[in-house]
């Protein structure tokens, strides 16, 4: 009895060890339906967090951006964040945008992950 509810705790855990990563699995099938699902919940995501970040201010590390902060104001903000709020991009843009991205290769890690999903969001037009 106790053998029995001992393998067969066991073999409930096994699945959680031999699991690759979904990012892993992106990888080896950038089309599998696994990589889509998982791509599809990191898009819903960052879109979630998405109206939140928009009031964030422009980065002011430059002498042309802290002249524009400066000058314009809060005119130039509240023009940038209304400039934002009609560039989200669409869902499916922007899980076709990553799987692109893992299948190319250009997405290894989490990190990258990150990197790709910020820089397919980003609509702030001082760069």
């Amino acid at each position: 009895m106790r053998l029995t509810i001992v393998s067969a705790l066991g073999l409930s855990l096994l699945p959680l060890f031999s699991s690759a990563s979904a990012l892993d699995t992106c990888s080896e099938d950038s089309r599998s339906p696994g990589c889509l699902l998982y791509l599809e919940g990191v898009v819903d995501g960052a879109l979630m967090y998405k109206t939140s970040a928009l009031g964030a201010r422009p980065e002011s590390d430059g002498f042309e951006s802290r002249a524009l902060k400066y000058r314009g104001g809060s005119r130039f903000q509240d023009a940038n964040r209304r400039y934002c709020v009609d560039r989200i991009p669409d869902r499916n843009v922007l899980v076709e945008g990553l799987t692109e991205a893992v299948s190319s290769g250009e997405v290894k890690d989490q990190e990258g992950l990150a990197q790709a999903m910020y820089s397919l969001l980003d609509c702030q037009r001082l760069k």
